[in-house]
């Protein structure tokens, strides 16, 4: 029996209203993105994320975090109803290995493909997004993909940076991660997304595999 193809995870993030919510998962998302830092357009509270994500149950809601302690995470992650976290600005080398969430650490990639953090140890999930001297995500804005190739050919990589309907299917031609992240390019105005884009975007990578698992 011939394995089962592998489905790439799909990610809206920075889920601000729970209108939204209900349309990403309506569109195919497999995970949704809470920012959970009042930097951020698309900041919420924990208490807000839990109730978007309460109706929805069961699924992957994932808090994403800037700089927290890993107490922090886990308190804010448990108030929130997150079965995930994404942690920005954090060394994973001083993360303890026995938090009881799944962690994705974010790695910035500067416009020479150079990473702007460490990779943290295998097994955990990579997030690799356009790095930017103010904000942590959401900049609409690509990196060169060979880096990402080559750090999705040893490991799982959630690739971020300037991903919409239109650009994923090369993206994912390329790279072929673990899954795709999207944000500021499926929203109207920061913070409100655009269902039709979501749906779209959503359609978009479902085609690439369709046709990528076709391939002899």
């Amino acid at each position: 029996m011939e394995p089962a193809p592998r489905r790439t995870i799909v990610k809206v993030c920075g889920i601000a209203r729970p209108e939204d919510a209900r349309a990403a998962l309506a569109a195919g998302a497999d995970w949704l993105g809470f920012v959970l830092w009042d930097g951020s357009p698309r900041g919420v509270t924990p208490e807000q994320m839990r109730a978007m994500v309460e109706p929805l149950e069961p699924t992957v809601a994932v808090a994403v975090m800037v700089s927290p302690t890993p107490g922090q995470a886990l308190d804010a992650a448990r108030r929130g109803g997150a079965t995930r976290v994404q942690l920005h600005r954090v060394d994973p080398a001083t993360w303890p290995a026995d938090f009881p969430l799944p962690v994705a650490f974010a790695v910035p990639v500067a416009q020479d493909g150079s990473l702007g953090a460490p990779l943290p140890a295998l097994g955990h999930l990579v997030m690799l997004d356009t790095a930017h001297p103010r904000l942590v995500g959401g900049t609409g804005e690509r990196f060169p993909w060979e880096t990402a190739r080559v750090v999705a050919a040893t490991r799982d990589v959630l690739l971020s940076g300037g991903l919409d309907a239109e650009s994923v299917a090369a993206t994912l031609e390329r790279v072929q991660p673990f899954g795709v992240d999207a944000s500021s390019r499926l929203e109207k105005s920061p913070g409100i997304k655009d269902a039709d884009k979501m749906r779209r975007f959503v359609a978009a990578v479902r085609v690439w595999e369709t046709r990528n698992d076709a391939r002899p």
